[in-house]
């Protein structure tokens, strides 16, 4: 074979794998985040809500199954009255009203839980807007759970998911920051495509592939919320049961936290000028719209607390204060704190580090500051 037949056997030969890589990774697409074309089965968000919000204690979600924001996005459109609708990130998923150890209970009889993996400023945006579409059925009080990370743009990129809604709150706030300062991600659908050759979510779409196949979202009977069931479960409002599994497992890593978490930390960047602006703004939209605005921090692990020398530890302080500043200034309610000896958690009541247990956020409202 000739040098010149070689290079064009060998291109093809790429030109092939890359193509037979992009359509397993757009089919298989063990992240939910390509359009459903060729799955017969697929039910659509809506659909797992209406399901959801009819079931007496939740649903299974099986790994692979859902993408959380689909999930979110369509609960928080789901028109039924509620007090509260709780935003943020996982550190906040356990808030519920369902379970049976319930959360925020003075200020929330009923809550939709829209908290999501990763979540972030741009999701409060996205999220808000969504919210304040559903004229009809608005929450009394939007709960934003704040963490170190949320007085800052582009800390996650996930809120891609419903962009639409945030460019539409964006304008509605009359923000003018340039998109490159923002860190706006416009360009989502060329993320997407790269995405498709992407060798880690390749190796994702073929251990899907190689595993039995993916069992549907299906309501389930009465369970022991403390021990699990094999998958987790999304209860009616929206909050989230880890599988018995995490949750043994939760159990033995708690006793060996390393003490150091610097998750979404930039160093000396701790928060943003124009990211607090923005929050403000929001902030006021909704005050404006006749729905009370609270504050929740969620507490760190005490062998965090107890590394006095990691970063992390200025990080919370700092962000901490300038929470307490923000409230003050709208006159917004703080439930919790980052520490939890201020709120009276135990160490033996936390998932890992910084995600605690359904236990700890029951006592959130020991701490309770309104301005």
């Amino acid at each position: 074979m000739n040098s010149k037949s070689y290079i064009k056997s060998f291109l093809l030969f790429v030109v092939v794998l890359l193509t037979a890589s992009a359509l397993t990774n757009f089919i298989v697409d063990p992240g939910n985040i390509y359009p459903k074309y060729f799955s017969l089965d697929y039910k659509t968000p809506e659909a797992n809500v209406k399901e959801l919000i009819n079931s007496q204690y939740g649903l299974t979600m099986p790994k692979n199954t859902w993408n959380d924001r689909d999930i979110k996005k369509a609960l928080a459109e789901y028109p039924i009255n509620y007090d509260c609708a709780v935003i943020g990130s996982s550190h906040i998923m356990q808030i519920s009203s369902n379970r049976q150890n319930k959360s925020l209970t003075s200020i929330c009889s009923s809550l939709k839980n829209l908290g999501v993996s990763g979540g972030s400023l741009e999701d409060y945006l996205a999220m808000s807007n969504i919210i304040l579409k559903n004229t009809e059925f608005l929450p009394k009080t939007v709960v934003f759970g704040i963490n170190p990370w949320s007085l800052n743009f582009g800390r996650d990129r996930r809120w891609n998911r419903y962009e639409q809604d945030y460019f539409e709150m964006k304008n509605k706030l009359s923000l003018k920051y340039p998109s490159a300062q923002l860190n706006d991600n416009n360009n989502s659908s060329k993320d997407l495509l790269i995405n498709l050759f992407n060798l880690q979510y390749l190796k994702r779409s073929l251990s899907v592939i190689s595993k039995p196949k993916n069992e549907a979202a299906t309501p389930v009977s009465e369970f022991n919320q403390k021990i699990g069931l094999s998958h987790p479960v999304t209860l009616p409002d929206g909050s989230h049961i880890h599988s018995a599994e995490y949750i043994d497992k939760a159990k033995n890593y708690i006793k060996t936290i390393p003490g150091t978490n610097s998750y979404k930390i930039v160093n000396n960047f701790y928060y943003q000028d124009f990211a607090i602006e923005t929050f403000e703004k929001l902030i006021q939209h909704l005050i404006n719209s006749k729905i009370e605005v609270v504050f929740i921090l969620t507490p760190y692990h005490h062998r965090v607390w107890n590394n006095t020398e990691q970063p992390i530890i200025k990080v919370i302080d700092i962000i901490e204060k300038k929470v307490h500043d923000i409230a003050k200034e709208y006159k917004v309610k703080v439930i919790g704190s980052y520490n939890p000896i201020n709120i009276g958690c135990l160490e033996n009541e936390f998932y890992d580090s910084g995600h605690a247990i359904d236990i700890c956020l029951m006592k959130l409202e020991n701490r309770t500051v309104q301005y």
